[in-house]
């Protein structure tokens, strides 16, 4: 007689059943979950990848840009849910207007302010809030990679078709962004949902 074992796997973390929550994505790291209303768990594929995201929020907990890091462990981080619609979204029902260009500027700035190497941010990482204001998830990469030209940034809103209101608005009241974001190298992706 055979006697088949059936294996059941509950993927725990930090007392969380991963089956018990509302997956909200998935990308090249890993998977992010809701906990509740104000807490999300986000749990990765590598260990080091975890560590960097760690580093890397840790040194922004102080600007608004960024989520609140609430706990962590080797593969996982529990941090502030973001409410709000991705940028690229937000740009498919909405102008690209002087207000959204100085929130996008504030948020390059923060992230020279806080420290991160990475100056850019592929557009669906950035969240327009139901304020109004714009923060930045998927910060693994951003002490890693050096790019002082947001690149994956303005790609994305090019490809929404507002450049020419962007680069318009730099050209009048930033010039010294114009001149260093003009350079950008135009960078294609996918979304991976």
């Amino acid at each position: 007689m055979i006697i088949f074992k059936q294996v059941v796997y509950i993927s725990e973390y930090a007392g969380f059943n991963l089956k018990e929550l509302q997956l909200l994505g998935t990308g090249t790291q890993g998977r992010v979950y809701k906990i509740d209303n104000q807490r999300c768990i986000k749990v990765f594929k590598s260990k080091r990848e975890c560590k960097e995201e760690v580093q890397s929020l840790n040194i922004a907990q102080e600007d608004i840009h960024f989520p609140k890091l609430y706990k962590y462990g080797q593969d996982y981080i529990i941090r502030e849910l973001i409410s709000g619609v991705e940028l690229d979204k937000y740009l498919e029902t909405h102008k690209l207007t002087s207000q959204l260009i100085i929130k996008i500027i504030e948020l390059y700035e923060s992230m020279i302010k806080v420290g991160y190497k990475r100056l850019d941010a592929a557009i669906f990482h950035v969240f327009v809030t139901p304020s109004h204001e714009l923060k930045l998830i998927d910060t693994a990469k951003s002490m890693k990679k050096k790019t002082e030209i947001p690149n994956l940034l303005i790609s994305g809103i090019e490809k929404a078709g507002f450049k020419q209101e962007l680069f318009d608005f730099l050209k009048d009241t930033r010039p010294d962004l114009y001149e260093k974001w003009r350079r950008y190298k135009k960078i294609n992706y996918k979304k991976i949902s």
